[in-house]
């Protein structure tokens, strides 16, 4: 299976160089598992045409985080950070998203570190969650994902996977180039093969 964005899988994730804050819970390997978990939930939703934008939402979410503590500003943060990277611009650009899609893509990153949620009536309700249920399935590396938190059933029904993802990958790849590449290939060889919830 191939992700749902139509470049090399080694340009679909954020190079080290770009987070603000070195880290091992917020950093590159921990948005390659969110990136795995959004294309996952892109094919089980059916709601492809959201791919190119849940892909950027994903790249940026964390890359402006300055600590590992709790924090409610790094999105907006991430979103004045990519003002200052015109390449990543045109990767986006490359990778399928329009002009048009930064408005959505904006509010997803805003409030995927927000407690207040969005009203499922929100016309950005539906990326909103699938950023904020990729990157809670990860919340597997802290021991405390609770699925009632989740917006989707598609997303609840991932939790095995989320588990099994980070048991058999956490520390054995690297980060750094080719990083995504083999968590992908792992993550592809695994999906058969773990039950839904």
């Amino acid at each position: 299976m191939q992700p749902p964005i139509p470049l090399p899988l080694g340009r679909l994730l954020p190079p080290l160089e770009l987070f603000t804050h070195p880290s091992t819970l917020h950093g590159q390997a921990h948005v390659a598992r969110v990136m795995v978990h959004a294309f996952r939930l892109i094919t089980t939703t059916g709601w492809l045409d959201e791919a190119p934008r849940l892909w950027a939402a994903v790249y940026l979410h964390d890359l402006a985080r300055t600590h590992d503590g709790r924090c409610h500003r790094h999105g907006a943060d991430a979103m004045q950070k990519l003002d200052s990277m015109p390449q990543v611009r045109e990767l986006f650009s490359a990778g399928g998203v329009v002009e048009a899609d930064f408005e959505i893509i904006r509010t997803a990153v805003v409030h995927h570190c927000l407690l207040e949620e969005l009203d499922p009536a929100h016309p950005h309700w539906r990326l909103t969650s699938l950023l904020k249920d990729a990157d809670g399935l990860d919340r597997v590396r802290l021991g405390d994902l609770d699925p009632l938190f989740l917006r989707n059933d598609e997303s609840r029904a991932m939790v095995p996977f989320a588990h099994a993802l980070y048991d058999r990958t956490w520390g054995r790849i690297p980060v750094g180039d080719g990083h995504f590449e083999e968590l992908w290939a792992s993550a592809s060889g695994m999906a058969g093969s773990i039950a839904p919830e």
